[in-house]
């Protein structure tokens, strides 16, 4: 993280703020921040054309408010209001932003559209070497005779071979839309607006910074499920639920967790952060319940 923090060259990530919601659009930062900061969260990109292909969600990735306050507060993401930002650059009378912007679009169209070529050179390659294997077998195959029509009513045979339709071999033409305001930059002599962090959590933070992995830990019912590394490498080791240092916790809470996590192989954490009495770092205290006899 420290080698991230040094380079000057390394753009931050752009976390978008959405309905309340911190996305990540970009792939490359996606990978990013699961590479070098332990963040990895979740994907909630669908197509809603096809609600039933839900089943692998894409981009964007969606942080934990958590999450986007440890970036933020590591200066490795900046936090931008999507709507506000958007609205201001496109009403921006600032003509080089507008040029930047459509040669932007440009750009991205042209990429689409050479990609999409190359695909269709592909497909058309195979079909025509599909087609070069049909015809040399049917070459050593010997001729039938003539076809006789004994339909009711005479006449020539129609041809079988399909002819293309109007407009079959017409180039599609490509639209990109934006899912971001990333090409809008910020006109000269404006500055952006300032967003509020998101509170971070001292729990999340203190396992973070110890190098490991969080996902939401709805499905047992606490706040994190807490990995060794790489969620694709490993399993949970823990259930991690935050508290404040004077609260409450119910005994039947400790009971149910510790039991339902040692159900599922997992160990039931739960801590909070220390109340700063004589001004000394923050520090955060975390207890680990196991059941025996399960």
């Amino acid at each position: 993280m420290a080698a991230a923090l040094e380079d000057p060259s390394v753009p931050p990530v752009r976390i978008s703020k959405i309905a309340d919601r911190y996305l990540v659009f970009d792939a490359e930062d996606v990978a990013t921040i699961r590479r070098s900061h332990n963040i990895c969260s979740i994907l909630v990109g669908t197509t809603p054309q096809n609600p039933t292909q839900n089943v692998f969600l894409s981009l964007p990735l969606e942080l934990l408010p958590e999450e986007a306050s440890v970036l933020i507060e590591n200066k490795v993401g900046r936090l931008v209001e999507e709507a506000s930002h958007h609205l201001s650059s496109l009403r921006s009378p600032d003509k080089a932003t507008r040029q930047a912007y459509i040669a932007l679009l440009k750009e991205r169209r042209s990429k689409a559209q050479k990609l999409l070529a190359e695909d269709q050179a592909k497909k058309a390659a195979t079909e025509q070497t599909r087609r070069n294997k049909g015809a040399k077998s049917a070459a050593a195959q010997p001729k039938p005779g003539p076809e006789v029509d004994d339909s009711l009513f005479g006449g020539a045979v129609p041809d079988k071979s399909s002819k293309p339709r109007d407009g079959v071999n017409a180039k599609p033409s490509v639209a990109v839309t934006p899912t971001t305001s990333e090409g809008l930059l910020v006109p000269l002599g404006e500055v952006e607006e300032t967003v509020p962090q998101p509170l971070a959590g001292p729990l999340h933070q203190h396992l973070q910074s110890r190098g490991y992995f969080m996902t939401p830990g709805l499905r047992f019912g606490a706040d994190y499920s807490v990995y060794p590394g790489d969620p694709l490498r490993y399993h949970a080791h823990f259930l991690a639920t935050n508290y404040d240092w004077d609260e409450k916790i119910p005994m039947l809470d400790i009971v149910g967790s510790g039991r339902l996590g040692t159900s599922v192989k997992k160990g039931f954490l739960f801590g909070g952060e220390v109340p700063d009495v004589n001004g000394d770092a923050k520090q955060v205290r975390a207890f680990c319940v196991e059941w025996a006899g399960m």
